[in-house]
Parts: C-alpha cells; structure tokens; sequence
C-alpha cells in the first residue's frame, strides 16, 4: 500500500514538470505545482525519516551504539561513560534537525521581509493614490501588493509618471487580484516547501512555476474586469524595464516570465472555458489534491513509526566493555 502511493506521489512530483500547463487554466496550474511542491517538501521529511529506519540496519550504526569511552580511550580511568547507542541516536535524527533548522531560517527570512517591506512604506509613502493604493517616491514603475497579513497596493511616482491611465487601471487590478486571490499567502507557503525540499533537483523550477501561474491568475483577474490585454500587457513591460529584486512580502506586476505572460495577454484568447483539455487537466489536479493529502499522512507516518520502532530497540542495548 505504502510503495503504490509513493508511486503515485512521485507521478504527482514529476506530472507538471512533463506537461505545459500554459494552456490550463491559471488556477488549475497553481493547485499541480503547489501540489508537486508540497509532496516534494514531503518527500524530503520523508527521506530524513527513511536514514532513520535504514542506517540502524547497517554495520556502520551497530557498531557505533556498541562504542564506549573506556573502548576508543583506555588510558582515560573515569567513571563517566558515553554510551554509544546515544551518539547513534543522535545520528538518525541529525537529517530531521536540519530539515526543521531550515525551516525555520526561512520563517525567520520571511517575518524580517514583511517588517522590512512595511518599514518601507511607512518612511517612503507619499500619501494615498487610486484605488486605495499607497503612492511611494522612485522613478521606477512599481505597481505592487506589499504586505503579507494585511497587503496593500503600492504605487511608485514613476508608475503615475510614466503609466497611461488605461496601463494603470490594468496594473491595479492584477494587484487587487493578487489580494483578493490570497497569492502571497501561498507564494509563502511554497516558499517554505522550497526551504525544506532545496535538496531535490527541480524544486527551484517548481517554485518559479508557480510563481508564473499565480501571475496568470492576476493577469486573468484584471481581464475579467474588462480591462484592456494590451493595455495591461505595456504596463508589465514597462515596469519589467526597472524592475528590481522584491521580498517574498511584495509581488510586483512585473512578476514571473515576462514574456510568456505578454504572448498570452496578445495572443487571440484563451482556450474555452469547457474545453476537453481543460477538463482533463482540472481533473488531474483533483486526483493528484487527493493523492497529496493521501501521501502526507501516511507515507512519513509509516517512516516514522518504522524509525522509531528500530531506535527504541537499539536504544534498549547496553555498551559492550
């Protein structure tokens, strides 16, 4: 039961990197990659859990929980003994340490961008703009969402400068959708995937996917408004001209793969809502969900009950003199 849904759970990791999601809907595309981030983040606890049900097997792990001081260091006359079965423990579980330092260094990196990002508005603001944006000083075209528990639209002098008022409207309501469609709360979230998974080949690509779809889903928020595509699609070359590295607090219109964004605000139109593929697509994300939830339960349940089964028993052997 435990191979087959690792089986399954490697199929939902590797299924987006095979398919072009360009044509699914922008939604749909977000749920398969934050679907494939989670269970790699998953499968990195996972693996951390395996060392600890494998290297107890080892010759390696045996002989080291039979190790005592008096053994390696005979000169030394004293009392105090350090068992070996403690230092083997301490072995298996260095892998899951890690994983959780890590972890938290990239809680940490998150919290100390959203205070710097509203430390910033609140020594750069200008005053309130459109829509109940925040206007900032810089030349630069900004048009962003900033904030990650209570975001607010940011515009730059420059974006009002240099954005027609078409451009601008367009720009506002992609960011408005970011908020409304909660995309910096699971930008985060992917983010700490990426932090737990970074050993895993692909898990940069994944998060950049994201990051693309969830730019998609703005994109299609704004259109929805009957905002102009062409209109929409100058203001994120404009502000992809002096764009500049952003917090993981703050998405900026300019976000993700510029270029593929502008040949789908100028192409002809989206494929039909109801489309074959589409279908299929939404169905797949609907399959790997349920597999996703399947696997974070019971595949490192299983590792961990199997690692602390062989290190309670190890742990009951006494130091050999």
């Amino acid at each position: 039961m435990i191979a087959a849904l690792a089986l399954l759970a490697t199929l939902v990791v590797a299924l987006p990197h095979l398919l072009r999601l360009d044509n699914a809907r922008p939604a749909t595309a977000a749920i398969l990659w934050t679907a494939a981030l989670t269970l790699r983040a998953a499968t990195a606890i996972s693996l951390a859990l395996f060392l600890v049900v494998v290297f107890p097997e080892t010759t390696a792990f045996k002989a080291l929980i039979h190790w005592c001081k008096h053994t390696v260091l005979p000169v030394l006359h004293s009392d105090v003994e350090v068992h070996g079965h403690a230092i083997g423990t301490a072995a298996v579980v260095a892998p899951v340490v890690l994983i959780a330092l890590s972890l938290g260094a990239a809680l940490v990196s998150t919290i100390r961008a959203a205070r710097a990002v509203a430390d910033a508005l609140r020594g750069w603001s200008l005053g309130p703009g459109p829509q109940g944006s925040v206007i900032v000083g810089g030349p630069e075209v900004v048009v962003a969402a900033a904030g990650l528990l209570h975001p607010q639209i940011v515009v730059s002098a420059g974006a009002l400068a240099m954005l027609d008022d078409e451009e601008l409207a367009a720009g506002l309501a992609h960011e408005n959708g970011h908020i409304a469609r909660r995309h910096h709360l699971l930008f985060t979230y992917a983010e700490r995937c990426r932090a737990v998974a970074q050993m895993l080949p692909g898990t940069r690509r994944a998060v950049s996917e994201l990051r693309f779809h969830l730019e998609r889903d703005a994109d299609e928020w704004a259109l929805r408004r009957d905002h102009d595509p062409c209109a929409l699609a100058s203001a994120i070359c404009k502000a992809a001209t002096t764009r500049t590295a952003t917090a993981p607090a703050m998405a900026t219109v300019a976000g993700g793969a510029i270029e593929r964004r502008v040949d789908e605000l100028m192409a002809e139109g989206p494929p039909p809502t109801g489309s074959v593929t589409r279908r299929i697509v939404d169905s797949a994300a609907v399959i790997m969900v349920c597999i996703t939830l399947m696997s974070l339960v019971a595949i490192p349940a299983q590792a961990l009950a199997g690692g602390v089964g062989h290190v309670a028993e190890h742990s009951a052997h006494k130091c050999l003199p």
